[in-house]
């Protein structure tokens, strides 16, 4: 157990890259005690605290096409595309099902990110359980327009990311300054800014929320910012940063299971590639 931070990025079945990085930290008994998930990271995270290496990659590969788990007809009901309550309902045959007992002892403390509509401001849920568990977890995965707002005990809430990206300044706010970062995108990328179109869906859509939507409108300059900050840190040897080394070409909602079982090959093998460096890097931190 490293007194350090672990950071993951969302990218829904982008996902798959950081479940790789997760399950080769499973295998060397590596963990953190802090971990912060945002959308699909917290998803990955909640395996990572149950420590069932595989679980993400064999539920996304092997029952993708299940409508019952990821559909687009869901959306036209205003219900999440990916059906959480699906995800951690028990079930036989090979679905493995959540080890909730090993979450609850895990000594990580778990957060899960999302987006409160009412300030357009970043909350975050500090170790849910039960039912608490999924309605966070579907409030930080809820995309805009396509999911319904969950309901949290700090009210309603949509996608972690709309606000805090890569919340990696949430760690050094509570005092961490061993911060190891998985992202889902190569270190070089950046998004493109809101369009004018956008830019009034928003506001039209979330009219009764006119904070969310400028927070939703300015995610990119966001999320740009955040990318630059943490190359920075990096260099500085202020955070440690597992990243893909090519760009990603898997989609948010890739339907190819090959690709998906590639992806998580990947982030195996660039985990297992990073380890020593990571080791040094926490090693050193905590001598200093």
């Amino acid at each position: 157990m490293y007194r350090a931070a672990l950071i993951l990025e969302g990218g829904a079945l982008r996902g798959q890259y950081t479940a790789g990085v997760l399950d080769t930290f499973l295998k060397h008994d590596i963990h953190f005690e802090l971990v912060v998930g945002v959308s699909a990271g917290a998803l990955c995270g909640t395996n990572y605290l149950s420590e069932q290496i595989g679980r993400t990659n064999t539920i996304n590969t092997k029952h993708r096409q299940d409508k019952n788990y990821i559909s687009l007809r869901r959306a036209f009901k205003r219900q999440d595309i990916i059906n959480l309550d699906y995800l951690f309902a028990p079930h036989s045959g090979d679905w493995e099902n959540f080890d909730e007992r090993t979450y609850r002892s895990s000594t990580s403390e778990f957060v899960v990110v999302a987006t409160a509509l009412a300030s357009g401001q970043a909350v975050y849920f500090r170790h849910p359980q039960g039912r608490d568990l999924v309605a966070d977890l579907k409030a930080s995965s809820a995309m805009p327009f396509i999911s319904a707002p969950a309901v949290t005990n700090a009210g309603v809430c949509l996608d972690g990311g709309i606000a805090d990206s890569i919340p990696f300044a949430y760690a050094q706010k509570r005092g961490f300054d061993q911060i190891v970062v998985v992202r889902t995108r190569e270190r070089t990328y950046r998004k493109n800014p809101t369009s004018a179109v956008l830019r009034r869906a928003y506001q039209h859509s979330f009219a009764e929320y006119p904070a969310f939507a400028s927070t939703a409108s300015a995610r990119p300059e966001m999320y740009n910012q955040q990318a630059a900050q943490l190359q920075q840190l990096e260099q500085q040897g202020q955070v440690f940063v597992i990243a893909p080394q090519e760009p990603v070409t898997v989609g948010r909602l890739e339907r190819d299971v090959n690709k998906l079982t590639a992806l998580h090959q990947t982030g195996m093998a660039e985990a297992e590639a990073a380890l020593p460096g990571m080791q040094a890097y926490l090693s050193h931190a905590s001598e200093d």
